[in-house]
């Protein structure tokens, strides 16, 4: 039975990593009716492999949270893909916080360790100095009113990045399951880094695909790390 759940994961995750490499040709060429289709559809094919890999030895407190938390990314997808303007963005922003804040609990059945707190101290003073200067961009644009949303946005994702890291002194953790969140963590930071910066400061040819490509791998590398 735990062979066939990993082998249905594998196969899940096939599919995801297959479909997001047609999600970033079309974003690289611009191709909104196939973007439409896949984007949704990659969420969907990691949410099917972390499910998956719950019928097979995994971690049920990180499972409880973690399949939540993709299924927000996944509704969080759906909202920044569409033409909605400052209501659908906020939508959008709002669903990937709740995913985050999923990740984080998922991710801190106890406390975290002590050891940990200068590796989060250096996370979240970096975020805030990047911070700085997505803040300066939103005013520049006459968007002031997304800093508060945003902000808060930036600080439950640095949590959520504090808490990957953090695995590093949870001695539960096996070397495979924190090399995967870790990874997961600090591209999805790197993710919506990019993104912010495209946003709000200086759009560039590569930055969508390179936001989609950090992306679709940090939710690949966040489902598999459930697997025991």
């Amino acid at each position: 039975m735990a062979n066939m759940a990993g082998q249905g994961a594998g196969v899940a995750f096939g599919v995801a990593l297959l479909l997001g490499v047609i999600n970033w040709v079309a974003v690289w060429y611009r191709y909104r009716p196939v973007i439409y289709g896949v984007k949704p559809a990659t969420l969907l094919a990691v949410l099917v492999g972390a499910w998956l890999l719950t019928r097979g030895p995994h971690d049920p407190w990180q499972a409880r949270w973690f399949l939540p938390g993709l299924a927000f990314s996944l509704a969080g997808d759906v909202f920044l893909m569409l033409p909605g303007g400052t209501r659908l963005f906020l939508a959008g922003l709002g669903a990937f916080f709740l995913a985050h804040v999923c990740y984080v609990v998922g991710l801190n059945p106890t406390l975290p360790p002590g050891a940990a707190w200068p590796v989060a101290v250096v996370i979240v003073g970096g975020a805030a100095v990047f911070w700085r200067r997505i803040a300066a961009g939103l005013r520049q644009r006459r968007q002031a009113r997304l800093l508060i949303p945003a902000a808060a946005y930036a600080l439950i994702l640095s949590l959520m990045a504090c808490s990957a890291w953090a695995t590093l002194f949870r001695p539960e953790w096996t070397a495979v399951r924190r090399a995967l969140v870790i990874a997961g963590g600090s591209l999805f930071f790197a993710s919506d880094s990019i993104l912010a910066w495209e946003r709000f400061v200086q759009p560039s040819r590569g930055g969508r695909v390179a936001v989609m490509v950090t992306y679709h791998l940090a939710q690949l590398a966040l489902a598999a790390s459930i697997a025991l």
